[in-house]
């Protein structure tokens, strides 16, 4: 099992009716668990949290294999069950939404609830010109890495990467592979297979996630709950976001609770 570095905030709610269910919180790609750890102290009022430096990122070691987000869904699973986590909140952020999707889609029976913060994995629909720039940038790296094969040149590396790659696929070193695994992957499939409550939080001016991947989730997610914030980028939990975040996903978690409640009850 690969070790994942932590952070433990145990829940300060003291009463009776404390929720016993804690929150697995994950980061987005190229971060670690402290962009998250603002919004982490923020719940801990009323939950127990653990903030993730998912393998790869932060002090967690890199996969001995180049994983996909499946893999880091079953790593996730494992580290549950080394804690006795039988049953969980999840709030994913970016690269962490997509975990989280697997997660969530894979193992229901450990899954209370999702949070969905600005996540990626659905393929974006681009429209023109946008499309017809994107399919001659895809077939010219596919170009290019062939004479790269048959000369012996590196004109992918020293050419092609710095005039078209993104940022991400730039600074992402050893993590390369897996950062191309995961941004190739749909999970159209995985979001449709999720049963439970889910809620969708969205920053509406996100250029890295547009805000039609979060409609998109919404509509794929059955009985999902969408908010999108308006004035937010990529990061809306960040400074005073951390408070806005907090304002919308304490009292959905705190419905889940309830609603379990009453249902055990009734048995």
């Amino acid at each position: 099992m690969t070790n994942i570095n932590f952070v433990l905030l145990k829940s300060k709610d003291k009463s009776q009716n404390k929720c016993d269910i804690p929150i697995i919180m994950m980061h987005g790609w190229g971060q670690n668990l402290q962009s998250m750890r603002a919004l982490g102290e923020l719940l801990s009022n009323f939950y127990t949290v653990y903030i993730l430096d998912l393998p790869g990122f932060g002090k967690s070691p890199k996969p001995e294999t180049d994983w996909d987000t499946r893999e880091y869904g079953v790593g996730v699973r494992q580290f549950c069950e080394s804690k006795n986590i039988d049953k969980c909140f999840l709030i994913g952020h970016s690269f962490g939404g997509r975990v989280s999707v697997r997660l969530a889609s894979m193992y229901p029976d450990l899954v209370s609830g999702v949070v969905l913060i600005n996540s990626g994995g659905l393929k974006r629909e681009l429209k023109f010109p946008k499309n017809i720039r994107a399919k001659a940038i895809g077939m010219l790296s596919k170009t290019v890495k062939a004479i790269d094969g048959m000369a012996g040149s590196k004109i992918f590396q020293y050419w092609f990467v710095p005039k078209f790659a993104s940022l991400d696929y730039k600074n992402a070193g050893e993590m390369r592979t897996i950062l191309v695994k995961s941004v190739n992957e749909d999970l159209t499939q995985d979001s449709q297979l999720i049963k439970c409550p889910t809620f969708i939080l969205w920053g509406a001016k996100d250029t890295e996630t547009p805000l039609e991947s979060g409609k998109r989730f919404h509509e794929l997610i059955k009985g999902s709950q969408f908010v999108a914030l308006p004035g937010k980028d990529h990061f809306p939990f960040i400074d005073e976001g951390a408070h806005i975040c907090a304002y919308y996903i304490a009292p959905f978690l705190q419905s889940i609770k309830l609603n379990q409640e009453e249902k055990a009850a009734c048995v």
